[in-house]
């Protein structure tokens, strides 16, 4: 049996101030503390893989845990948060402009051509999403992978539905998953019936929170 451990960044600045992200964001003084008190859960847990988002936040999550392990980092792509457009980076999420991005992008889900600009579409989500589990079958043993709260959710939502995922599904539930920073969500693939399924979601117990 293989195991996925999920890992949200810690908090942001950009996450404090409601501010769209890129790459570039960086932790909070909270967030730098979440990724030490993080540091000392995933020690615990078997990994023979660390896979890391090549964004700011995430590296700088990883890096407590880095310390404590043998185990090489992979920077990837491929767990990144999914891209917004670069015109919205910096912009208050909540703003009538940024909500009408939103609203627009929910009628056009259906549209597997269709992007506002340079953003990443669920397409290209879901597209993503099998490159990484593509990833995951190349690579031996459990894997650590520090990620971002909207892709942990399309993952999760894709395992749930043994990757039949679809927009109509996509806009009904993706409220109702909400990962905090540096919850642990635990994936595994059985091996009698061949496929991923979801043993915990958002685990948060090293905060006790």
């Amino acid at each position: 049996m293989k195991t996925i451990y999920l890992v949200r960044h810690g908090e942001t600045e950009s996450n404090v101030a409601s501010l769209v992200q890129d790459g570039t964001a960086i932790l909070s003084e909270k967030g730098k503390a979440q990724a030490k008190v993080l540091a000392e859960r995933l020690r615990h847990l078997k990994h023979e893989n660390i896979l890391v988002s090549d964004y700011v936040r995430t590296r700088q999550t990883a890096e407590p845990f880095l310390s404590l392990t043998n185990v090489e980092p992979i920077y990837t792509h491929l767990v990144r948060e999914t891209k917004r457009p670069s015109q919205y980076v910096g912009m208050n999420s909540e703003s009538d402009e940024y909500q009408a991005y939103l609203k627009l992008t929910d009628e056009k889900i259906f549209d597997e051509s269709w992007r506002h600009s340079d953003e990443e579409n669920f397409h290209d989500i879901i597209a993503r999403i099998k490159e990484f589990f593509t990833l995951i079958d190349s690579l031996e043993g459990d894997s650590i992978v520090v990620s971002h709260g909207r892709f942990i959710t399309f993952i999760t939502m894709y395992v749930i539905l043994s990757g039949h995922l679809t927009p109509d599904i996509w806009l009904h539930a993706k409220h109702s998953f909400q990962p905090l920073n540096t919850g642990i969500t635990m994936l595994r693939f059985d091996d009698k019936h061949q496929h991923w399924s979801l043993r915990t979601f958002n685990d948060h117990a090293h905060f006790a929170e």
